[in-house]
């Protein structure tokens, strides 16, 4: 699919952190960083998302408006995975320019030396959106994680709507489906432990993976690509799957039979990164900035239901998003933490894939 000059493929913050910034608005970025004309015609931009239909609408939404502005081709691909980006940046192969990692593995990204120092003044051209920022990586929105059904097979009083619930075998038989990553999952071990969201961090790892125990028998599939926390659902392969607001609204909107229990959410930090090494720096953070546009990231969340960084993308919105977006204040509520994944990261996914392997 070609557009304009370029083509594309289709393939934290704490709770406290964000609630003292969220009175600040972004302002919205006025004209773009400009190469030359002869920079534009060399450059060619690899930008790696995960796919599905999140990506299908970053495309259309973001990528496509940052071709027909600038004029620089970006070739849009599915695949964001950090043992790759690793992978390249240490043999010197970087085939990457930006990159969509979550917050917890952005974070750890960053620690490992692996990705670029973001330049705010391109990245905040025309005025700095006071939050969601870092040295390494840069949050455009905030997904929002939470259980999937399907309401036709589990209509209400049914299906679970919280985590411990979730963890109700009994209450709630059924097939279960989780992400094959230590993130989200630890957390939502200790919530339905009993553990309030505001006190999930410091992770208590031995209590998680104790209250994670009880469950292991009904896991019938461990999660790798994201779209698949949706098909699964479709195709009946598991009743109840952790999965993401966005990607069940977009499901829903083609007519499929899922929903999605919104209230005891966790919202995740999705995070741009810039690979360290890429031979198209200064461009790679044009596009980032490309992403916080209030405009653009209004539409964004209008077509996904997420939640945006810049506070200035709420007013534009459809009364029906502004109405899908979470309360803050909700002690149901969860933020995750990326810093203590930054920290913790390495240690925590190598118990989890022993522990899944037992």
């Amino acid at each position: 699919m070609a557009s304009g000059k370029g083509k594309h493929a289709s393939p934290s913050l704490t709770r406290r952190q964000f609630l003292a910034n969220s009175a600040v608005a972004g302002l919205a970025l006025s004209a773009p960083y400009v190469l030359t004309a002869q920079a534009r015609a060399a450059t060619k931009l690899v930008y790696i998302g995960y796919g599905g239909s999140t990506q299908d609408v970053i495309n259309k939404v973001f990528i496509d408006s940052f071709i027909k502005e600038t004029g620089i081709e970006v070739i849009s691909s599915p695949g964001a995975d950090l043992a790759k980006l690793r992978a390249q940046v240490q043999t010197g192969n970087v085939e990457w320019d930006l990159l969509n990692l979550i917050g917890p593995q952005a974070s750890a990204a960053g620690n490992d030396g692996i990705l670029e120092e973001i330049d705010y003044a391109v990245v905040h051209k025309g005025g700095a959106i006071d939050r969601g920022q870092s040295k390494f990586f840069n949050t455009y929105y905030f997904s929002r994680g939470g259980i999937g059904f399907n309401p036709e097979k589990f209509p209400a009083g049914k299906h679970p709507t919280g985590w411990a619930e979730f963890w109700d075998l009994e209450r709630f038989p059924g097939r279960r489906g989780l992400r094959s990553r230590p993130e989200d999952n630890l957390e939502m071990a200790l919530i339905a432990d009993g553990v309030a969201p505001k006190d999930v961090y410091p992770i208590d790892v031995d209590r998680a993976f104790a209250s994670l125990d009880k469950i292991k028998s009904s896991i019938v599939h461990w999660i790798a690509e994201t779209p698949q926390t949706v098909s699964l659902l479709q195709n009946n392969e598991v009743d109840f799957v952790f999965t993401y607001s966005s990607r069940i609204e977009a499901a829903r909107k083609q007519g499929s039979a899922v929903d999605f229990a919104y209230g005891p959410n966790f919202l995740t930090p999705g995070t741009h990164v810039i690979p360290k090494g890429t031979k198209n720096r200064d461009a790679a953070m044009q596009l980032m900035g490309h992403f916080l546009r209030p405009d653009l990231q209004a539409e964004f969340c209008n077509q996904t239901g997420s939640t945006p960084i810049n506070p200035a993308a709420v007013p534009p919105m459809t009364p029906e998003c502004r109405a899908r977006q979470p309360k803050f204040d909700y002690p149901q509520v969860m933020f995750v933490n990326v810093d203590w994944w930054a920290e913790n990261y390495a240690a925590a996914n190598k118990r989890f894939l022993e522990w899944r392997l037992a």
